[in-house]
């Protein structure tokens, strides 16, 4: 019986939400706006105000902006491309330093998140997989990864120039 009840609610509570729902659409669709009833020069004017607004805002950011310090854009792309060594580096140091811990018995938690495969292709885009319960270097994952850095370089290179 007290099953029964509670079926009733739980049916009574989507048809509510489904009224609910649709009356809202409803409701949405068919009342115009208050801002649909103004008349066209009125829109202009606010918008042709609203454009000088951001060209003063534009002229504005780009008078700071002619102060400060602007890398080029090969100096951008290979900062990007030692940041992406670097990382591959604090991987595979990182992974040995696991690997030593391992060894000497220091974890307790076999469920660890460093002991998921799927954490490793995230923080090391697989280059550092664990097998056999110790973390290994993969060579294919490493040039895989390697040649979509290359491509993704120049894809950036090809960006920055056509901007």
């Amino acid at each position: 019986m007290q099953k029964n009840h509670s079926s009733n609610q739980a049916l009574m509570f989507f048809i509510i939400y489904i009224a609910l729902l649709g009356s809202l659409i409803f409701a949405a669709v068919s009342f115009k706006p208050a801002f649909q009833q103004e008349q066209p020069s009125e829109i202009s004017s606010a918008f042709s105000k609203e454009l000088q607004i951001q060209k003063h805002n534009q002229e504005k950011k780009a008078a700071e902006n002619e102060e400060k310090w602007q890398p080029s854009n090969s100096f951008v792309i290979t900062a990007i491309a030692i940041g992406s060594c670097l990382d591959i580096i604090v991987v595979l140091l990182w992974a040995r330093h696991e690997n030593k811990k391992k060894q000497q018995g220091q974890f307790t938690n076999p469920n660890r998140l460093t002991n998921k495969k799927w954490f490793w292709y995230l923080v090391s885009m697989g280059i550092v997989l664990p097998k056999n319960g110790k973390l290994t270097f993969s060579l294919k994952n490493f040039i895989l990864t390697v040649i979509f850095l290359v491509l993704l370089k120049f894809w950036l290179f090809d960006q920055l120039e056509s901007i």
